[in-house]
């Protein structure tokens, strides 16, 4: 819902957030003033007289907390250095390098004197005033720090600051980010909401967006804060009882934090209220918890080795440990040295390959059949194919054989091992052979008895006409058995 109020709400031309592609910033303006600042201030509802205590939420449910905020991350001007072709030729304009933090921009821009409601916007503001930590985006890695503009809770205001930061070029050439930021707070599903939108202005030019919505649940009963300490079959392991003590430090960090800050947050009006340090404890109490809940599941796999099939698995992988890790070295050596060259030939072409991170992951996506073959033959004809084609090659053909062929091997001759045996267990099947009801039958062990048989023989007897392998003679075993004693009987009779 908050999405769709933000994110993909239309313009009166049809764009979206998503569809700023502007690097002079138009078209931002446009989705700013337009939806974005509609569902701010409940625009669309005031012809139907909505009262003015209705200001402030988002679909008459989501409450805004203080008041939204944009944020600017700048470089410095002349932060790159033109080539000397370009210097002999008295090439004026001023360079602007890609973001990094040693050359962003921390002095004040702009002409004061033009600026009636945006005089703050226009100086740096440090991160230990905004108190934001540092953000990753498409492009770059940005700081917490920049040039603030709050919104305020008046709605003609806040669109004169608006038509004021645009018409005074608040965006140009040495922007590289803005982040707008609003917090908003559902109490019918008790849900604190962060919304982010980060347009990104990279040294290439043009404009890449991207979104960030989290959700987080701040208020709430801790009255299963320690109820997994009672399973102590999950604290078996070192590894198990670590994140267990990480996951109990983040839930208490997370209530005591949350109870120290959250009344003052929820104070504020005119200004905007920094809920990061809250959602980033959640968050990565979250994560600890998954981890620990995962590592728990996998623990499972312990206690399958009752079936002999679990157990010729586990020994097959704990045998091949040495082939598996000198398989994984000539893995990541071809791996990297195809990520390397995958984002030297494309990186400047396609996004997915901008970055040696992201062609990783490109080349995993590869592994699973996700590739764009016209894309990268749209940058070399020969090129694009022939590196598409040797990596499906060394991969499918070479590697992943070589893997099976170990896995295979060492099965075969875990498989094949006598020692093995020692660890042989029923099947889970025979295991409820007794609880099948079936008739009663004739104590064999005694009638063979008193036909003269030893103990040794009659153990060697039910071995021998036991089928199934349970250790008991069902009716139809005994049937054979008692068919061959008595054609045995019958041929010593006829001797």
């Amino acid at each position: 819902m908050l999405r769709e109020a933000f994110v993909t709400s239309k313009t009166n031309d049809g764009n979206t957030f998503n569809d700023i592609a502007r690097s002079n910033g138009e078209d931002f303006w446009k989705i700013l003033q337009g939806p974005i600042y509609s569902r701010l201030y409940n625009i669309d509802n005031t012809e139907l007289n909505i009262s003015k205590t209705d200001y402030g939420y988002i679909y008459n449910e989501n409450k805004i907390l203080g008041v939204a905020r944009l944020r600017q991350v700048r470089v410095k001007p002349n932060s790159c250095k033109l080539h000397k072709e370009f210097a002999k030729r008295n090439f004026t304009q001023k360079c602007y390098a890609e973001y990094t933090i040693d050359k962003e921009d921390q002095d004040s821009f702009g002409n004061n004197s033009l600026n009636i409601f945006t005089s703050d916007a226009w100086n740096y503001t440090s991160v230990n005033q905004t108190k934001t930590s540092v953000y990753t985006g498409v492009v770059s890695e940005y700081g917490g720090g920049g040039y603030v503009q709050l919104f305020t809770r008046n709605a003609n205001t806040t669109m004169e600051i608006l038509r004021e930061l645009e018409r005074n070029s608040w965006i140009n050439r040495g922007t590289r980010a803005i982040f707008f930021d609003v917090i908003v707070y559902n109490p019918n599903i008790n849900l604190f909401c962060h919304i982010r939108l980060l347009a990104e202005y990279p040294s290439s030019g043009g404009a890449i967006t991207s979104t960030s919505i989290r959700a987080v649940k701040l208020i709430r009963i801790f009255d299963k804060k320690y109820l997994f300490l009672f399973n102590l079959w999950n604290l078996i392991n070192l590894i198990t009882i670590i994140l267990s003590f990480i996951c109990i430090l983040y839930e208490i960090l997370n209530h005591f934090s949350t109870t120290k800050h959250l009344s003052e947050l929820l104070k504020i009006e005119n200004n905007y209220p920094n809920f990061d340090e809250l959602f980033n404890l959640k968050i990565n109490s979250d994560f600890y918890l998954g981890l620990t809940l995962a590592i728990t599941w996998v623990k499972i796999f312990k206690y399958l080795n009752i079936n002999k099939t679990m157990l010729l698995l586990n020994k097959t992988i704990s045998s091949c440990l040495n082939e598996i890790f000198a398989f994984t070295s000539i893995f990541l050596i071809i791996f990297l040295a195809y990520t390397q060259l995958g984002w030297i030939l494309f990186g400047r072409y396609l996004t997915e390959w901008r970055s040696f991170r992201t062609s990783i992951f490109a080349l995993f996506r590869m592994i699973l059949g996700d590739f764009n073959l016209y894309a990268m033959r749209n940058v070399g004809q020969i090129i694009g194919p022939l590196f598409l084609f040797s990596y499906i090659y060394f991969v499918y053909f070479v590697l992943l054989n070589m893997f099976l062929a170990i896995i295979n091997e060492t099965y075969s001759r875990i498989e094949s091992d006598t020692t093995l045996k020692t660890y042989k267990i029923k099947k889970f099947s025979m295991n409820f052979y007794q609880l099948i009801p079936r008739k009663k039958s004739i104590d064999y062990e005694t009638n063979l008895k008193t036909r003269g048989y030893t103990d040794d023989d009659i153990k060697k007897i039910i071995n021998k006409y036991d089928k199934n392998k349970d250790g008991n003679l069902d009716e139809e075993e005994q049937k054979i058995m008692k068919h061959d004693l008595e054609t045995g009987q019958l041929k010593l009779n006829q001797k």
